[in-house]
């Protein structure tokens, strides 16, 4: 299962990605032909956090929930709900280059489904566009099984996340 977390992160171009690895066959005769056979699946990323630096850490809280949050937890600027298919794997968030990666557990078989997620963020205005050291911006995502559901904005409030809903639905057609 993934586990709630709470850590630094470097973005890059405005975004963080969550990524889930497929596991691997354990046997390496048999990775290797199930690779040859094109049976791997992809691997999921999406660029799920949304900055308002262009480059820098911001600091990221992963929250796990039996159920969808009863209120909007208030001091977030923008708050959105979005719909995934979280598949079997290793969940990581990382910046898009690859160089900084936080695990936050294995989505095991049983677990993978559909989900939401409540998207946190404030301070994305500070220093929009800037490359920083550590950016004042904070993000928080929260997950819950549910069923799909069409993107829902719950306050926008930053200049910055005026652009989520348009980013969220570019990603989610090419899922």
């Amino acid at each position: 299962m993934i586990q709630s977390a709470d850590f630094d992160i470097k973005a890059w171009s405005h975004a963080v990605n969550m990524v889930v690895e497929p596991p691997k066959p354990e046997d390496p005769i048999q990775a290797l032909k199930a690779a040859q056979r094109g049976d791997i699946p992809p691997t999921l990323m999406v660029p799920l956090v949304f900055t308002g630096i262009y480059s820098g850490t911001i600091h990221l809280t992963i929250e796990v929930l039996d159920h969808e949050p009863d209120t909007v937890a208030p001091g977030w600027e923008d708050v959105a709900d979005v719909s995934l298919v979280i598949p079997e794997g290793k969940v990581y968030f990382n910046q898009p280059t690859g160089a900084d990666a936080h695990e936050i557990g294995f989505m095991s078989a049983a677990e993978a489904g559909s989900y939401r997620a409540r998207l946190h963020a404030v301070g994305r205005d500070a220093d929009y566009d800037d490359v920083v050291d550590m950016s004042k911006e904070r993000h928080r995502v929260q997950f819950w099984k549910a069923p799909p559901a069409n993107t829902i904005v719950l306050t926008n409030a930053s200049s910055a996340g005026k652009s989520l809903p348009g980013l969220v639905a570019m990603w989610q057609s090419n899922l």
